[in-house]
């Protein structure tokens, strides 16, 4: 059952993609080195970590959250003021980024996990769905018979742009809802799918094998 559930998550993520963006006058070439902004909204740290991580591993140069997070705070800057195109010039300066990335968590549903009692003669061997959300089979329970233990897929729905420094215009954005085993795993997945559709414009990147 497990290798089941496998295959359904590889074959779901050969068939969704982002949804994406790309400003036709912006110039990636431009853009060497980047910034992850925290995300905003419920796990919105793990969120810019997973971008940070997928980035760094093809090939981006990324400074540290904490020094974007920590300059914020002293000039008193929220996102909103990183639109401005003075802001963004200034905190380009101070941490020497041509970029930033800032993104917010539009969606969370955690993974859940049930016991549940079982017909021997007749177990499940597909995958169901309940409320919306993709469940199988996590092994069975010690010391009950027909007793097995069910887990659901976390659900992630994530939403980034990518504003240019010197001009403060948003260069790309994305938006994508993901299934994983848990809510790391689905954003991780998710921040792939994002860097992945940056690689035919931004030469900074390089395929990952």
């Amino acid at each position: 059952m497990k290798n089941l559930i496998l295959f359904f998550l590889f074959f779901a993520s050969a068939c969704v993609s982002p949804q994406v963006a790309i400003n036709p006058r912006a110039d990636f070439s431009k853009i060497k080195r980047v910034a992850v902004l925290s995300f905003k909204g419920n796990k919105g740290e793990v969120a810019s970590d997973m971008l940070s991580q997928a980035l760094l591993r093809y090939g981006a140069d990324v400074i540290e959250r904490q020094r974007l997070d920590d300059i914020l705070k002293e000039q008193n800057l929220t996102e909103r003021n990183l639109l401005d195109p003075e802001t963004t010039k200034k905190i380009g300066k101070l941490l020497g980024v041509d970029a930033i990335f800032l993104g917010s968590v539009i969606d969370l549903k955690s993974d859940s996990k049930y016991i549940v009692q079982t017909n021997s003669t007749n177990p499940q061997n597909n995958i169901s769905s309940v409320s919306g959300k993709n469940i199988y089979m996590d092994g069975s329970v010690a010391g009950f018979n027909d007793a097995q233990i069910l887990s659901t897929t976390a659900e992630v729905s994530l939403s980034v742009r990518l504003v240019d420094i010197e001009s403060g215009s948003i260069m790309w954005s994305a938006y994508m809802s993901y299934e994983g085993f848990d809510i790391t795993s689905a954003m991780s997945s998710i921040s792939n799918f994002f860097v992945k559709s940056l690689l035919p414009i931004w030469p900074q990147l390089r395929q990952y094998n």
